[in-house]
């Protein structure tokens, strides 16, 4: 693989719900030298007062390394953690309300292919492990996710996201409100009749352009998208360039 130079890349996604705006996410994407990426999102649902921070790194391959969530309803606490990818296991310390300090570990016969931790300019990097062009269903058997909840206000705890399926549907160009999009277009369902869509950028961020979900009446689009060096060059009166 080509090296890459260090870059970042800075984004909005909106919640357009199917009768008004649900939410808003800011995200920045970092992308290293070797492939390793890293998100970091604020995102905040109107509609549930929930917030959330998330701080979410992959490998070149996409696979996770570890993540950090911290949220909150209507400002009030609802937990933190860490979870961190060993090659047997996912270790999480968490603080939940209600709850108190929780510590787990829990053992894995594998690579993760996933790891969702509900900022959904993530949701993207479930879907590199279909390889596009790959006809029919495939089966993710190792997916984890900090809830199990689909607005992820439960927790953060390691939760095993079973009976998930891939499909991959085609390469489109497509326009949202941050650009046009040459895209591969995936379809995700968790268990039978219910499907969601997702299209994400054909190039090495995967990143997510849009989300359509049925079961939650809302379309996730990216309407912000921006990318600039990870270290801008500085000149002698302190500017960058």
């Amino acid at each position: 693989m080509q090296a890459q130079t260090e870059q970042l890349r800075r984004g909005v996604v909106e919640y357009r719900g199917d009768v008004g705006l649900r939410g808003r996410e800011t995200f920045t994407v970092s992308r290293a030298p070797d492939g390793t990426m890293t998100l970091q999102a604020h995102c905040r649902m109107y509609d549930t007062r929930v917030e959330r921070w998330v701080v979410h790194t992959v490998d070149g391959s996409l696979r996770p390394l570890r993540s950090y969530v911290s949220q909150r309803r209507a400002g009030e606490f609802l937990g933190e953690g860490r979870f961190l990818v060993e090659p047997d296991a996912v270790i999480a310390s968490t603080r939940v309300a209600g709850m108190g300090e929780v510590t787990q570990r829990v053992p894995v016969d594998g690579p993760l292919d996933y790891f969702v931790p509900h900022a959904v300019a993530a949701d993207s990097w479930i879907t590199p492990h279909h390889p596009p062009g790959e006809q029919g269903w495939r089966e993710v058997l190792r997916g984890y996710t900090t809830s199990l909840l689909p607005d992820g206000s439960t927790g953060p705890l390691t939760e095993r996201h079973g009976g998930l399926r891939l499909r991959w549907e085609g390469k489109e160009t497509i326009e949202v409100p941050a650009g046009a999009f040459d895209v591969d277009h995936f379809v995700v369902s968790a268990r039978p009749g219910v499907e969601e869509h997702l299209w994400v950028s054909a190039d090495h961020w995967a990143t997510l352009v849009k989300l359509r979900s049925d079961r939650l009446a809302t379309t996730y689009v990216l309407t912000e998208l921006s990318e600039e060096p990870m270290w801008p060059a500085v000149t002698a009166g302190g500017a960058t360039t």
